[in-house]
């Protein structure tokens, strides 16, 4: 009697361990429910949604996820690339075509103070008019990038730190939560009341001290640009380390906590608490597989969110930095300065995107690597 009701025992733990193990491959664990797919879904833009889909994530599954090509994410950088270089290219062409117009008006005009002046305040101007629209419609483009970004990961912490938690990590999801909310909230607030007025008065002055050369603006300027960027370092290099060094703490606190509950499974439980115990890592390991899946997902949205914002503000430094190489070319000294001005404050706008984008990517990253053991 006493082998039969053994017997019975090993059987019933080998079926609670196949139970669990087709859970795990199947939809019954560690899938993200489809209020919280639709919930993540979204908070992100529409843009964001059909260039996910082009590599063929249409939801957050291990199987979407893992079936992306290297062929997909080609052609849909090769999309980006298209869409984003239109712009540029024809603001560089109309540029390029003002600053060689005034080249040969100044061959022809009169060889004095006045005329030159004259000529390089109408060469600003017309420089300014033909690049305003195009460029105020990509710094309100990057701008948005910024709030999508801090909307989509408001959304996605809760349910990550979630399933953080249900993964065995209990410690380690309140500490990200906290952290990782608290900094995306921070950033929200930062990008949308300084970093567009910010961005705004460089690029002012910077125009300012172009038409007024008696205006030496160039170090005020300067010295904002590298305040704005030794800020963002630091306070990205803080918070990846902070929260690297919370998280290996807490996962400390998890391993023990989980080896405690897999021991006392095994001990408590008579014969079958090893296989009872397998069963729970079995759990765990499926959790797990959400967890990551969840992760990576939000690390993909992240980086299409800002991708194309980022790519339109390159095209356009190089855009201007090529016409202002142009305009020293034909000795337009006054407009070559307000080019790479205007350059300077986008590649500043192109900054904070980075830091932003950077910043949520490798700390869900260093989420993501962390488990209990």
């Amino acid at each position: 009697m006493k082998k039969i009701i053994e017997f019975l025992c090993i059987l019933t733990a080998i079926f609670i361990s196949l139970s669990v193990c087709a859970c795990a491959g199947n939809d019954t664990i560690g899938k993200i429910t489809d209020s919280q797919q639709e919930k993540i879904y979204n908070s992100l833009s529409d843009e964001a949604q059909e260039m996910l889909e082009d590599i063929g994530i249409s939801s957050i599954s291990f199987d979407d996820i893992f079936n992306i090509t290297p062929q997909k994410i080609c052609n849909l950088f090769k999309k980006l690339v298209t869409g984003q270089v239109e712009a540029p290219t024809r603001s560089l062409v109309r540029l390029t075509a003002i600053i060689v117009l005034l080249a040969v008006y100044e061959c022809f005009a009169p060889d004095d103070e006045r005329t030159k002046t004259i000529t390089q305040i109408i060469g600003i101007l017309f420089c300014t008019i033909s690049i305003a629209n195009p460029l105020s419609t990509a710094i309100a483009s990057a701008i948005a990038s910024i709030s999508v970004s801090e909307k989509f990961m408001l959304t996605l912490i809760p349910v990550l730190a979630c399933v953080i938690s249900l993964a065995g990590n209990p410690t380690l999801a309140i500490s990200f939560q906290s952290i990782a909310f608290g900094a995306a909230q921070v950033i929200a607030s930062i990008s949308g009341k300084y970093i567009a007025p910010a961005v705004g008065a460089i690029l002012a002055l910077d125009i300012t001290g172009a038409v007024i050369p008696t205006y030496n603006l160039s170090g005020i300027t300067n010295l904002s640009k590298k305040t704005l960027t030794a800020i963002l370092s630091t306070t990205a290099t803080i918070y990846v380390a902070f929260l690297g060094l919370k998280g290996a703490l807490a996962n400390a606190a998890d391993t023990v906590a989980s080896r405690g509950i897999r021991l006392a499974i095994s001990s408590a439980v008579p014969v079958v608490g090893g296989a009872l115990s397998e069963a729970y890592s079995g759990i765990i390991g499926s959790i797990i597989l959400a967890r990551s899946t969840l992760g990576i997902f939000g690390i993909a949205a992240i980086a299409l969110i800002n991708l194309p914002s980022c790519l339109q503000l390159v095209f356009w430094i190089f855009a201007l930095k090529v016409c202002a190489s142009v305009g020293e070319l034909f000795n337009q000294n006054t407009t070559a300065k307000l080019l790479r001005s205007v350059a300077s404050a986008l590649t500043l706008l192109n900054v904070v995107i980075l830091f932003n984008a950077v910043l949520f990517i490798i700390s869900t990253a260093l989420i993501l690597i962390i488990k209990a053991g």
